[in-house]
């Protein structure tokens, strides 16, 4: 939240820089507490985003990020050359034109959203909120979500078991389009 990113923020000394992670941006920008990084330009805060999630770019790698001018000269200097690829810049510049298909990806997960929760609410299954483009569920245990990802990866469907993640008793899913959506839900009941 705002509050919380400020508590944080006036503990940390100004040589620290910090960076905001925001690749879920274009998901939860218009939630009431979001600490939309760009109130914030301090000297030694970045910002990045993404492509890979709401501009459906993820397998080109590219993103960018925001910060003053000095801290973007710094970082240039120890920049990767030839990095981000030529195609994956005109992908980028591409993308932040195509407002209508931001609109219908971030439509279409809201919906999405929506029908997972109230599905798995069906099933008895609990998940964290989420301000992004999946879910969390929230399994019994490590050994109850390992057998589920285990058996819905035998019937085509991938999920992400959060083990690596100190979760191990939770499991991602990411919204797709309804058809995607309905079907991963069909084989979720076969497999419970």
């Amino acid at each position: 939240t705002r509050d919380e990113f400020e508590t944080f923020y006036n503990q940390i000394p100004e040589r620290v820089l910090i960076i905001l992670d925001e690749a879920y941006f274009e998901f939860c920008k218009d939630r009431d507490q979001f600490p939309d990084s760009m109130t914030y330009r301090y000297d030694n805060v970045i910002t990045l985003r993404t492509f890979s999630k709401a501009y459906g770019l993820a397998g080109l790698r590219i993103g960018y990020g925001f910060a003053h001018d000095e801290l973007i000269r710094n970082l240039l200097k120890v920049k990767v050359p030839f990095e981000p690829s030529y195609l994956a810049q005109v992908a980028g510049f591409t993308a932040l034109d195509d407002f209508d298909f931001l609109e219908k990806t971030i439509s279409v997960t809201r919906e999405g959203k929506e029908y997972f929760q109230k599905e798995l609410k069906k099933l008895k299954i609990k998940t964290n909120p989420s301000a992004t483009n999946f879910i969390t569920t929230i399994w019994g245990s490590d050994e109850q979500a390992t057998s589920v990802n285990k058996r819905m990866l035998k019937k085509g469907v991938i999920l992400r078991h959060l083990t690596a993640f100190g979760w191990p008793d939770c499991i991602r899913i990411s919204i797709g389009l309804p058809a995607e959506n309905r079907k991963c839900i069909e084989i979720l009941k076969t497999v419970l």
